[in-house]
């Protein structure tokens, strides 16, 4: 039996804004791009509940190794940020 829902999960974002000062800009480039499916593949393992539309979702902040790869980044920030959605982030 799968424990992923049966209706698809949506989420419609107006604006991102990431800081990634002190990572490599190449590294950088490939985290953001990976952010959608990393994104993705996060929201489907976690329990997010029905929530009112957020405003303002301040994910926080990562502490990352040295010289991170892209694809760890990427799945890192993607963690937080559904972390954060199951937890009803902040609504300013």
């Amino acid at each position: 039996m799968s424990s992923t829902p049966s209706t698809p999960r949506r989420l419609h974002i107006d604006r991102l804004v990431l800081d990634l000062r002190g990572i490599d800009p190449a590294i950088a480039q490939a985290a953001a791009r990976a952010l959608g499916p990393a994104l993705a593949e996060a929201m489907a393992t976690q329990e997010i509940g029905a929530h009112a539309p957020l405003q303002h979702l301040d994910a926080g902040r990562l502490r990352s190794m040295a010289a991170p790869s892209a694809g760890a980044l990427a799945t890192q920030m993607a963690q937080r940020i559904a972390g954060q959605l199951g937890g009803g982030g902040t609504q300013p």
